[in-house]
């Protein structure tokens, strides 16, 4: 082989490497603009937001950028503690189904609705609520709205 065969071949490489590298680093920089779009609207889904509840933008944000990019869309409403059960109430009446519940009867007792199985209700699917005492917020509860858009 001449020097002239091999030296395309390596020139072609490090183009692919930096292409490739261009591109993680472009997936790497999501930053708060992305994430403030991906905050979850819950009319997108017909949903009404638990009366009283405050979208949090700061929780809501932060939970955005642990999922490092994807599509998943996210909001963290903070309640008042003793508004807990009440939520889950309210969102079992609009989404037709009990919560599962987790830590019955103790202070972390924490409400779910799940709609990301394959056999979830279609107007619901990938949607995720919980509801629960806050883990950043003293003497606050939270909900916390999951919705992860199907892949088209």
């Amino acid at each position: 082989m001449s020097a002239n065969t091999i030296r395309p071949a390596r020139f072609r490489a490090a183009v692919i490497a930096l292409v490739l590298i261009s591109s993680w680093i472009a997936q790497a920089q999501e930053g708060p603009a992305q994430w403030l779009a991906r905050i979850f609207d819950p009319a997108a889904l017909k949903l009404e937001p638990f009366p009283g509840g405050q979208l949090n933008r700061k929780l809501s944000t932060d939970a955005i950028a642990l999922e490092r990019g994807g599509t998943k869309q996210i909001a963290v409403y903070t309640i008042a503690l003793d508004q807990v059960k009440v939520a889950a109430d309210h969102f079992a009446k609009q989404l037709g189904t009990p919560p599962q519940v987790m830590g019955a009867g103790s202070p972390f007792e924490t409400y779910v609705f799940d709609f990301t199985g394959k056999d979830a209700a279609a107007r619901f699917k990938g949607l995720r609520v919980q509801v629960s005492r806050s883990a950043f917020i003293d003497n606050k509860g939270e909900i916390k709205l999951e919705y992860q858009p199907a892949a088209h």
